[in-house]
């Protein structure tokens, strides 16, 4: 739908006069009229009729005239905002959960991110497939893909998963007896073993937990205590103990499974529609390195 043929429109339909509206719109009235008539052919429906010099808008027409200015103000918002030119660093929009929210930014550092304004959305597994299908991120980072046809996912690194508890926390406690922090909310649609958002496989051992918490940190808050054991990726350990004075510092329980070892595929997730650019490469570059 044409804005200037709404425009138009409206200024028929405000001063009721053809001549009028012309005159007001500096567009002959032969040209008006046929406008009109362009109009009423894509809407399919007429939308006034003649009384002498007079227009008189059909119901139709009344329920246009109604919904057209912000009709045509969405348009124009949506035209400048396709042809505004972006000044200043441009930005990327990423969507992932806390686990690269929070220490996985340390990549600002190591990679040539000056040129790029950063938007980080913290969402859950799911949501950041829905916000990458509607355009309202551009890249999603996720060890939990749910799979859809619309995206891509790119295997990138693996991450080492590890129990942790405050160093000189349960001294002789096995893992398995250690008392756990685990995400409130479980997660649902995930075609993997995983089935908590801090990626526990669901074939090992139950585990007994005494605190739910929404935020990663708060759970390290709880391990830094020496309340509880937690389930995190080995280098969220390892950034974390770079930032935190030794007495806080996370050490790796023994596993109760010789020989495993667990590990969880991370994936950068985009539109299939979109190429392959130097920002996906340089956050490829950047999970390899931080998760190492």
């Amino acid at each position: 739908m044409n804005i200037k043929r709404l425009e138009y429109f409206l200024t028929v339909a405000q001063t009721g006069n053809l001549q009028r509206a012309s005159e007001i719109l500096n567009v002959s009235p032969p040209a008006l009229s046929k406008a009109m008539k362009v109009l009423e052919d894509e809407i399919e429906t007429k939308l006034w009729i003649r009384d002498g010099r007079k227009i008189i808008l059909t119901d139709t027409g009344k329920i246009l005239l109604q919904r057209a200015p912000n009709l045509v103000s969405e348009l124009r918002s949506l035209k400048e905002g396709l042809t505004a030119k972006i000044t200043g660093p441009l930005p990327v929009k990423i969507g992932t959960f806390e686990v690269f929210s929070t220490y996985f930014l340390s990549f600002l550092d190591e990679l040539k991110w000056n040129e790029h304004a950063l938007e980080m959305h913290e969402l859950l597994p799911g949501e950041i497939e829905k916000y990458l299908i509607n355009g309202e991120i551009d890249y999603g980072i996720t060890y939990m893909p749910i799979p859809d046809p619309q995206l891509d996912f790119l295997k990138v690194t693996a991450i080492e998963m590890g129990v942790f508890t405050r160093k000189d926390a349960f001294r002789g406690i096995p893992q398995q007896q250690l008392p756990y922090v685990i995400p409130v909310m479980p997660l649902q649609g995930v075609p993997s073993r995983v089935r908590g958002l801090d990626g526990w496989p669901d074939d090992a051992y139950q585990r007994k937990v005494l605190h739910k918490v929404t935020l990663m940190e708060s759970a390290l808050e709880l391990c830094r205590q020496g309340r509880v054991a937690g389930y995190f990726p080995v280098f969220i350990a390892n950034e974390h103990n770079k930032r935190f004075r030794e007495e806080l510092h996370l050490e790796r329980r023994k596993s109760p499974y010789p020989g495993r070892v667990c590990t969880n595929d991370i994936f950068l997730v985009k539109r299939k529609s979109q190429e392959e650019t130097t920002i996906s490469k340089q956050l490829a570059k950047a999970l390899r390195l931080i998760c190492k």
